[in-house]
């Protein structure tokens, strides 16, 4: 089947899950940008950048303590036949993770007088106890999610996510306006609130609940997730190595002005969540059930559509990043917006990658998404140390752009000996945004009427080259449901009848 005429899978679930969850991670986006633009606005950059940094080690105990359990569980779900094996998978993926979290919170309590040697001024007293507690709640959250993945309860997840952003949303409001809080009150906010959204998923799984430990279970898990736990900690390198050499070399201000320019590639990364979260478990089903080559035409359609997504993205940061980052965060962050155009063609990249290694990952293969991210994480390691002291956020920015970059070309050679990915769908778009770029670099728009031409000759040019066709809209609209929306429905017809 061509490529083109497959823009997404055959099972209409595929874009209406999408959809369903994708509503939900736009509203939680939104409150999520919302809370951080009171943050940027009441609070100084130096105290920005520490609640950053708490945040980013939150995120270190994370990933170096997952043991892949969240895709491994997800996946065993996902193929379970019975309830009691479901049962058993849940109770033994909740022991392990009790014991992830006790021997994680003690690493951070004995390296606390590491963490104050390396960063210093970054980090104010008293904030770092907060960690492990708020390290604990997300870590159990996420593993709650996974479980649903696994059970393809989408809308929940959802639901989880928004009931954590709004509570998180209010609290803000409420540190912020009501009692003039300090950072030790947001981050007690933010504890909270993923509490909450914790128990939110904990109630919508539909297994049932129990505490007891399967060795079998154990081994079958840590079999599949151990490369994916390195894979993890791998990640956490190539994602958030800038920010910790940031916070090692420069200090907390500058910690803000990165984190200001990473803030809306990191929402749009989430907006991405919800495609992969169905994307997963459906193409493991679906590659075990149906065989290489109808996962093989979901996977192009897949990059195909990720990649043209997110350079234009990349392309309206160019062209509107100053503007983006004064209205969203104040004149005093105007110097990010060259990070965040970097920042967003690195995301374009990275997400386009991230399609390909759920794939392999998808269809059994945990191996070699470890071995890519070696190479990412060594090349972002090296470019953060070696640029950040001489170019500062430039370098980190530039580092983490080439890890990314490195690591491009090894998922399309692993993924083409498991499925057949074809080069239009991922050539075409960085071509067309490689010669899209050339022109806006020749022409240097300044005024508003030429930027919003340049977008469209963007868009333009996707169409020319079949990147987007109109086989994808009609496929888009009739596969999501919303055909009952009268101009929807008379585009659908104007789209077959050409």
């Amino acid at each position: 089947m061509n490529e083109h005429r497959t823009p997404s899978p055959s099972n209409p679930r595929y874009v209406s899950n999408t959809i369903s969850l994708g509503v939900f991670s736009i509203f939680s986006m939104f409150l999520g940008l919302a809370g951080t633009i009171l943050i940027t606005h009441h609070f100084s950059t130096e105290d920005f950048g520490v609640y950053t940094l708490v945040l980013v080690l939150v995120s270190f105990l994370s990933q170096i303590s997952t043991f892949g359990l969240d895709m491994a569980v997800s996946r065993f779900i996902a193929g379970a036949k019975d309830e009691e094996s479901k049962e058993r998978f849940l109770s033994t993926s909740v022991v392990i993770r009790i014991g992830a979290i006790l021997l994680a919170s003690l690493f951070m309590w004995f390296g606390e007088p590491l963490l104050r040697m390396l960063f210093g001024q970054s980090l104010q007293p008293g904030v770092i106890l907060y960690v492990p507690l708020l390290f604990a709640v997300e870590s159990f959250r996420t593993l709650l999610k996974s479980i649903l993945q696994g059970v393809l309860r989408f809308t929940q997840i959802g639901i989880s996510d928004l009931f954590t952003s709004s509570t998180n949303f209010f609290l803000v409001l409420v540190v912020v306006f009501g009692i003039n809080g300090n950072i030790n009150d947001l981050i007690l906010s933010k504890v909270f609130s993923t509490f909450l959204g914790a128990g939110v998923a904990l109630v919508s799984i539909p297994i049932k609940k129990r505490i007891s430990f399967n060795a079998d279970i154990f081994r079958e898990l840590m079999k599949f997730g151990f490369p994916l736990q390195i894979n993890d900690f791998l990640s956490f390198i190539f994602l958030r190595i800038d920010t910790i050499v940031i916070a090692a070399f420069l200090g907390p201000t500058e910690i803000a002005l990165y984190e200001v320019a990473r803030k809306i590639p990191d929402y749009l990364r989430n907006l991405y969540e919800p495609f992969r979260l169905v994307y997963y478990p459906n193409v493991a089903k679906g590659y075990l059930q149906e065989g290489r080559v109808q996962s093989s035409s979901i996977l192009n359609a897949a990059v195909r559509f990720v990649a043209f997504v997110t350079l234009f993205g990349t392309a309206f940061a160019i062209l509107f990043g100053h503007e983006i980052i004064q209205f969203l965060f104040s004149d005093k962050y105007t110097s990010s917006a060259p990070i965040l155009a970097l920042l967003m063609f690195n995301l374009s990249i990275a997400l386009t990658s991230n399609v390909m290694g759920t794939t392999l990952v998808a269809v059994g293969d945990t191996q070699k998404p470890m071995i890519i991210n070696i190479f990412n994480a060594l090349a972002s390691w090296l470019g953060s140390i070696s640029l950040v002291p001489v170019y500062a956020l430039l370098g980190a920015a530039i580092a983490n752009t080439l890890g990314t970059i490195v690591a491009y070309p090894l998922n399309i050679y692993f993924l083409r000996k498991k499925m057949d990915l074809g080069n239009i769908s991922y050539l075409k778009p960085l071509g067309l945004f490689c010669i899209w770029y050339l022109l806006v670099f020749l022409l240097n728009p300044t005024s508003f009427v030429m930027k919003v031409v340049l977008l469209i000759i963007f868009l333009l040019g996707g169409f020319s080259l079949s990147i987007i066709t109109k086989d994808d809209l009609i496929h888009l609209i009739e596969e999501s449901g919303i055909t009952f929306f009268g101009p929807l429905k008379k585009l659908k017809m104007y789209f077959t009848k050409q």
